[in-house]
């Protein structure tokens, strides 16, 4: 790096010789010409990465930051250059093009600063993907000079990717990203990077507003983008639009702040995990449909990621977090769980000019978005019934995926993939074997037993020939630890039972995975649950 400081990587070098070297985690092994299994692999297969490496290199920003920047992005995709443009007055507008969601907003515009640096055309920065990694690079060197600071410590990057994104709840869904890792597939591999050693995100407040949706968090959005209103009593909700953000979710909720955007939405999901952000509350009338008619009479939920996409961006965890919130509102409004009342953007009739209206001006939420899958979530949610708010349910059921925050550890061995499609939720933990008698190096699931009784304990994985034929799992009941072993070539994507233990109420690690095994194979961390048997 510039300067002379030199700060020692969890990789035991320094990081200046670990960024020279490549090695994040999974994605060095990409960096470095071999795939997990050690095969090397054609150059074509390793532009990607050698584009992130080249354009760390060049302008000395860790690859870290930049991997996890694309990430959060686009997940290291290039959308199509229409995607990209900036357009007030169309819910999608917020634009960014390329791998790095290079922004043309003329307040900030990221795509003219980078343009201006390197010397490269605009339009090869929309188009070219290694030139766009390589300005984005470039104008968060520019962004970070007046930081102060070692610039190896990735922490002192925060406010440089805020200014990047458009706020510090860009920098967060970044910074949340480097302290988990993340991966994707490439050519049938999975790469990604580690998780990192940063303090993640910052606590963002607003005291405007609390969210309807209990799971949800209140964000809000500029008061000249939605119209005040007092529905139901003004206007009947008896639809739910379903929107496709064109974007990252931090990109959309700070659209919807934004007073020159002129639309708004009600509901933001996010796809790594379903986090619910909501930006106007449901009595007001939000601007997300392009037509006034449907606009008044409904609620309008986006979700993170490209309608061009749908494979890495269109989650489990998106699907049942969004299915969840609409029976909420089919519940609380008598809207009927049909297609007629559950849309698409592309089924909004009219076009209203400027509005970013439907009937042929979207497309989303695309082809690739599975209606029944939806359909049926939602009906299994709402528990048959629209003429009332959800009624709890007499048995008890937790369930604690491995990106749950607080109720999960891990300790050393275990990376994070998204790879398998079988996964519970945006991803699981995987882990090569340890020999019996070694150290565990244990994951471990923490629940809430809202009372002492029985509970049947369930864990979840993908499966695949790779995978460990005898996982050892733990359970800490008030009887004892009890172990048993699973299958993990088998089963995949299905809740398997381990056994119904005894507990005593609290909140309390429950259940462990251990590394240790016989046999060859990955060991899989992906979902617990626990159910209450009366």
């Amino acid at each position: 790096m510039c300067e002379e400081k030199v700060s020692v990587s969890r990789y035991g070098m320094d990081r200046r010789e670990f960024l020279k070297l490549g090695g994040v985690g999974v994605f060095g092994a990409a960096l470095l010409g071999v795939t997990l299994s050690g095969r090397a692999f054609a150059q074509s297969e390793a532009s990607l990465p050698d584009e992130f490496k080249a354009a760390s290199g060049e302008y000395e920003v860790p690859l870290e930051v930049l991997l996890a920047v694309g990430y959060v992005s686009t997940r290291w995709t290039m959308p199509p250059p229409s995607a990209g443009e900036f357009e007030p007055g169309d819910i999608h507008g917020m634009g960014g093009y390329g791998v790095m969601a290079l922004s043309e907003d003329p307040e900030s515009n990221m795509l003219k600063k980078a343009a201006e640096i390197t010397n490269i055309p605009e339009e090869k920065l929309k188009t070219d993907r290694a030139s766009n990694i390589l300005g984005a690079a470039a104008v968060l060197a520019e962004l970070r000079r007046s930081s102060g600071g070692d610039p190896a410590d990735l922490d002192s990057w925060y406010d440089a990717v805020a200014a990047y994104g458009g706020g510090p709840l860009y920098a967060n869904q970044v910074f949340q990203t480097l302290k988990e890792g993340a991966s994707q597939p490439v050519a049938g591999e999975e790469f990604g990077f580690g998780a990192q050693d940063v303090e993640g995100p910052q606590p963002l407040y607003s005291t405007a507003a609390t969210p309807d949706y209990p799971s949800a968090t209140w964000y809000g959005a500029y008061s000249g983008n939605y119209t005040q209103a007092n529905r139901p009593s003004s206007n009947k909700i008896d639809k739910v639009v379903v929107h496709v953000m064109q974007g990252s979710y931090s990109s959309a909720i700070n659209w919807f702040k934004d007073s020159r955007a002129g639309v708004s939405c009600h509901y933001n999901i996010r796809s790594s995990d379903g986090a619910i952000g909501q930006s106007v509350q449901e009595k007001d009338i939000a601007w997300h449909a392009g037509y006034w008619s449907t606009n008044q009479t409904s609620v309008g939920i986006e979700h993170e990621g490209y309608v061009s996409d749908p494979g890495r961006w269109f989650t489990t965890a998106m699907y049942e977090s969004s299915a969840k919130l609409t029976a909420y509102l089919c519940k609380k409004y008598g809207i009927p769980i049909d297609r007629n009342h559950i849309i698409g953007h592309n089924q909004v009739p009219g076009c209203s000019s400027g509005s970013g209206g439907g009937g042929g001006c979207h497309t989303d939420p695309g082809s690739g978005w599975d209606w029944t899958r939806y359909m049926n979530l939602v009906k299994q949610y709402a528990g048959g019934s629209t003429q009332q708010e959800p009624q709890k349910s007499s048995v008890y059921t937790q369930v604690v995926d491995n990106s749950t925050a607080d109720r999960f550890k891990t300790n050393t061995g275990w990376s994070v993939s998204s790879w398998n499609s079988q996964k519970y939720g945006a991803d699981y933990r995987y882990a090569n074997p340890v020999a019996p008698g070694s150290t565990p190096y244990l994951v471990r699931y923490k629940v809430n037993v809202p009372q002492k009784g029985k509970y049947a304990v369930h864990v979840r994985n993908p499966a695949g020939s790779g995978y460990n034929p005898k996982a050892l799992y733990r359970v800490r009941a008030a009887g004892g630890i009890k172990t048993r072993l699973v299958n993990q070539r088998i089963n995949g994507g299905k809740w398997v039972g381990l056994g119904t233990f005894n507990f005593n109420a609290g909140e309390q690690w429950a259940v462990e995975i251990s590394r240790k095994s016989p046999e060859p194979g990955y060991v899989i961390a992906d979902a617990i649950r626990i159910v209450h048997r009366p």
